[in-house]
């Protein structure tokens, strides 16, 4: 039977139609003057937001807008207040009733999360030395961090929620006292054999000991002064239909990942002298303070076991294969015949192949925070912006992202914000006692984290090779050597 042909034009046309109907779905809808009037100026939503740019409090804000219209109210009904307090006591009872309930379980859950990981925690501290020579890329210490990926104690819903069991998690930190830098893992003690153990697997020539926590002699009083920030993802990707740009809280930022060593190809093992790495970057802002300044870096993990990370990435990836279906529309008016068929461009190929290759890897929760500490009227701003924006060098927020300063002293922008710098003190010991309970996915101290895989952490956290020359670092000065198994006893 001969084989059936589609007319001449068929497979054009049709393409052509799904293509519109695909652009249809992924332009975003244009503003109309009218749009913008009711859904800017004349929406609640809008000013509130709008407010809250300014640093303003949204909700001393939306307080100091409904007395007056209550008043308002009241004046022109003047049953209206007796009617609001009617229905109020009616509906009392069951309002606190509910509201109890509520009340009381996410009280207990706090308590017994809290009692959980101040009684079990047992903390201790190990000091990383590192060694002369450092030949390995960090995918040593992905396989590192992929021996850290542990869930237990959460095991059952009478284990989270009674007992008040929270997966293990573990801090690995950067500290530079006066230019002195030093490496620290922080955990449970019941972890330290298996904390040792695969980091001598990887790195057998470090030195690993257990030392005083530094967080806990620091004193925080009127001799010094402090700028404290988190570090969260920002992504200039702008989502398919929606102009602007992701969410920093959304699940979908977690997608896309800063540049990891594998992008700047130490990978590949090459010679020294052609060796880029972004890591020496931190290493010399740490190594460049003064004597009486320092700086800590805290990176918080813990084994990331939902799938929402998973879904999240696998949609985004979709969203960039149906973007890669539009038509190029290059050739203005010409014959629909000219335009060939849509392929991805190179930046949307990468996108893809970056996400799915992280994919692959397992998956951790992490928070990241900073602190820079200075004398007393001594602070030097462009040091504490360095500290602010040491993860520059992993930057890729053109189409994935960066890791930037939010939240703590960086909400502080106006005047009005802090009389007499009351918070500004006020969060730096908050801060001070999350920084040394390492606390970040659990009550007390419980913030919004990232999603990251065991490539990122590898990249932000790795003993340095020999390429970092920085002068800060400190290294062991000879190479350990096991001694010969047949000496005589």
């Amino acid at each position: 039977m001969a084989e059936e042909k589609a007319p001449p034009g068929f497979l054009d046309s049709a393409f052509s139609s799904t293509a519109g109907a695909i652009e249809h779905l992924i332009e975003p809808k244009k503003e109309t003057a009218w749009h913008t009037v009711t859904h800017k100026w004349l929406s609640l939503e809008a000013w509130t937001e709008y407010v809250g740019d300014w640093n303003i409090s949204r909700g001393a804000f939306l307080i100091a807008l409904y007395i007056p219209l209550f008043i308002t109210a009241g004046s022109l009904l003047p049953q209206y207040p007796n009617l609001v307090f009617g229905w109020l006591l009616f509906g009392l009872p069951a309002i606190a009733v509910i509201a109890g309930l509520v009340g009381f379980w996410g009280a207990w859950v706090w308590y017994v999360q809290s009692n959980f990981v101040f009684s079990r925690t047992n903390p201790m501290l190990l000091e990383v030395k590192m060694p002369a020579e450092v030949s390995k890329s960090p995918r040593a210490m992905e396989q590192v961090f992929s021996n850290l990926w542990i869930r237990m104690s959460t095991t059952t819903f009478i284990d989270r929620n009674w007992v008040g069991g929270v997966r293990p998690y573990f801090s690995f930190e950067m500290v530079s006292h006066g230019g002195d830098v030093r490496f620290y893992i922080w955990g449970k003690r019941m972890f330290k054999n298996h904390l040792e153990s695969i980091m001598y697997a990887q790195y057998p020539e470090v030195e690993i000991t257990e030392v005083e926590d530094y967080a806990s002699r620091f004193v925080y009083d009127d001799n010094v002064d402090c700028f404290v920030t988190d570090y969260a993802l920002h992504c200039g990707v702008k989502g398919i239909g929606n102009p602007d740009p992701l969410d920093p809280a959304s699940a979908a930022i977690n997608a896309y990942m800063p540049k990891t060593y594998i992008d700047f190809e130490l990978d590949k093992d090459p010679k020294d002298e052609h060796r880029v790495d972004p890591f020496a970057s931190v290493i010399e802002v740490l190594s460049s303070l003064n004597k009486e300044e320092q700086v800590w870096i805290q990176m918080v993990i813990r084994a990331h076991v939902d799938k929402d990370w998973k879904n999240a990435v696998e949609s985004e990836v979709e969203k960039i294969r149906i973007a890669s279906t539009q038509v190029s529309d290059e050739h203005g008016d010409e014959d629909e015949d000219a335009v060939g068929f849509p392929r991805p461009t190179w930046r949307q190929t990468e996108q893809i192949r970056i996400m799915e290759r992280h994919l692959s890897k397992l998956p951790f929760e992490v928070g990241m925070r900073g602190i820079y500490i200075a004398p007393a009227g001594k602070m030097r701003s462009a040091e504490y912006t360095a500290m602010r924006w040491i993860w520059r060098p992993f930057s890729n927020a053109q189409w994935m992202s960066i890791l930037r300063p939010r939240r703590w002293h960086n909400d502080f922008d106006y005047a009005w914000q802090d009389w007499n710098g009351i918070r500004y003190r006020l969060q730096t010991r908050r801060f001070l006692d999350a920084f040394r309970r390492r606390c970040f996915f659990n009550y007390p101290w419980k913030f919004t984290y990232h999603v990251f895989s065991t490539e990122t952490l590898a990249s932000l956290w790795h003993p340095p090779s020999t390429v970092v020359v920085s002068p800060g670092l400190a290294r062991i000065a000879t190479t350990k050597a096991e001694a010969p198994s047949n000496l005589p006893i």
